[in-house]
């Protein structure tokens, strides 16, 4: 499924970096769709331009697989009102399009009337106000690499932080986040990340 088809499918307009990106090539690996993505793994596992295929706190879903995401994203909404009496506001729309390691979802949170939509972390097992991981998607992207950073100063293994992988995935931000990793200590970096006090995003009524 290509980007242009999921949007058609879902009725949403993507961010213009994510555009950007995606016009690189460097989402190949979400397009076509988990079959095709498991016969030839290695391929897609150790492309220099993939995107995001880092050991991060951010897994991005295959496009084919984001409109069954936005359903089970509906029910865990669903049962958000029966048990807390809460709905979101309809000014707002919630795209899935990544998840972490405990299966929570990054959202793009759409708001009626702005063009660019921020990025939250809806926890599917809380019902605590979401955190705004990015107020646009550069600086989600920026948040995603400080965390490599620090899954690698926890690890003790920076391999993957000098790979042409990794220095592709840097080309993706904007001059000035590239510009404070690559100028940071990485056990700063790694203390910023870990450190990082995120809003909540007040969506629910």
């Amino acid at each position: 499924m290509t980007l242009c088809e999921l949007e058609k499918n879902i009725d949403v307009k993507f961010p213009k970096r994510f555009h950007e990106i995606y016009e690189t090539g460097a989402m190949e690996w979400l397009e076509v769709g988990k079959e095709k993505f498991n016969e030839n793994r290695d391929f897609y596992l150790n492309s220099p331009k993939a995107f995001l295929m880092l050991s991060g706190d951010c897994e991005p879903t295959f496009f084919e697989d984001i409109p069954e995401y936005i359903g089970v994203l509906n029910e865990l909404l669903d049962w958000r009102k029966k048990d807390e009496d809460e709905e979101l506001d309809e000014k707002y729309r919630l795209i899935p399009f990544a998840m972490n390691g405990g299966g929570d979802f990054y959202c793009f949170l759409y708001e009626k009337g702005v063009d660019e939509p921020k990025v939250i972390m809806y926890v599917h097992d809380c019902y605590d106000e979401p955190d705004i991981i990015g107020n646009d998607f550069d600086e989600f992207l920026y948040m995603m690499m400080l965390s490599c950073v620090a899954n690698a100063v926890d690890d003790d293994d920076f391999s993957e932080l000098e790979g042409e992988q990794w220095e592709n995935n840097l080309g993706y931000l904007t001059d000035e986040y590239r510009s404070k990793i690559q100028t940071t200590d990485r056990n700063k970096l790694a203390d910023m990340y870990w450190a990082f006090d995120f809003d909540e995003a007040e969506i629910f009524n």
